[in-house]
């Protein structure tokens, strides 16, 4: 229960943000990475993804707590790499240094509501 809670909570804080990020800061329609159904999907499967490693996490390490954090740093980092990519090559019309570090500030959302959530609720649902 507490994984579907991480993804149902994050997908829509995620989807908010993302709105507020093409309208507040004018970051061009065009630029798909940061469209509704593109935020929703990749954050559900990320999600999803951070809900199996801590629970394998959990169960394989005497200090999950240290390990996860040390996952999930490294996950947003490398998390970030496509989202450069994508600003080095300009794959997607409308990419615009804006709209890429909004897309990196949903991944910083997704990594914090991860850890936040699982650390705090995941260890007590076993």
């Amino acid at each position: 229960m507490v994984g579907a809670g991480l993804v149902l909570m994050t997908t829509v804080a995620n989807v908010v943000i993302a709105m507020a990020f093409r309208n507040g800061l004018g970051v061009p329609a065009t630029f798909q990475p940061l469209s509704t159904p593109a935020v929703a999907s990749g954050t559900i499967v990320g999600m999803i993804g951070a809900t199996f490693v801590f629970a394998w996490v959990a169960r394989a390490q005497s200090d999950p707590r240290r390990t996860f954090v040390l996952i999930a740093t490294a996950g947003l980092i490398v998390s970030w790499l496509p989202d450069l990519a994508i600003w080095a090559t300009a794959v997607f019309p409308g990419t615009t240094t804006t709209g890429i570090l909004s897309l990196m500030a949903l991944h910083v959302v997704a990594a914090g509501f991860a850890v936040g959530i699982l650390l705090r609720f995941g260890l007590r649902s076993e």
